[in-house]
């Protein structure tokens, strides 16, 4: 997501479901940034979104959640240390022929900015940049997250 380079260029780029989130480091956002930049013709459209840091804060206050689907059972906890880091420990639980179960994990980090560094930030590459908070309805399950779309300078969007 930082790194890439094609030899096309597109109208709009769009990065969906946090993935930037899971980015390790501001630089590395701001290179995700450089690369959607150069990636873009000139009016083309950048569309992200982002966990929110209090979404995953009230992830992390929470001791887990189980989920079953078949015969297997998915556990998810999120912690953070400093707030501004977060891991995702995830296990799954699968059902072997033999009747016990294989217990995979994996951790999954992501990390969150506030919205005003990421405007700053688009700012120095982007225009008509516009921000969009979404979810954090206490009576559903949705989580906070805040969407940018911006606009590469010149072209007719």
């Amino acid at each position: 997501m930082s790194r890439f380079k094609l030899n096309v260029k597109f109208d709009a780029i769009i990065c969906v479901y946090h993935g930037i989130n899971h980015l390790p480091d501001f630089s590395a956002w701001e290179n995700f940034f450089d690369c959607a930049y150069r990636h873009l013709n000139d009016g083309g459209v950048l569309v992200f979104d982002t966990y929110t840091t209090n979404s995953l804060k009230m992830m992390a206050s929470i001791p887990g959640t189980v989920q079953r689907f078949g015969e297997n059972y998915l556990h998810i906890r999120v912690r953070t240390s400093d707030e501004v880091v977060f891991d995702w420990n995830i296990e799954v639980l699968e059902l072997q022929p033999d009747g016990r179960y294989k217990s995979l994990t994996e951790v999954i980090r992501t990390i969150s900015f506030p919205p005003e560094k990421i405007r700053e930030s688009l700012g120095e590459r982007f225009v008509n940049i516009v921000t969009i908070e979404s979810g954090g309805d206490v009576n559903d399950d949705s989580e906070d997250r805040t969407w940018f779309v911006c606009s590469k300078p010149g072209g007719r969007f």
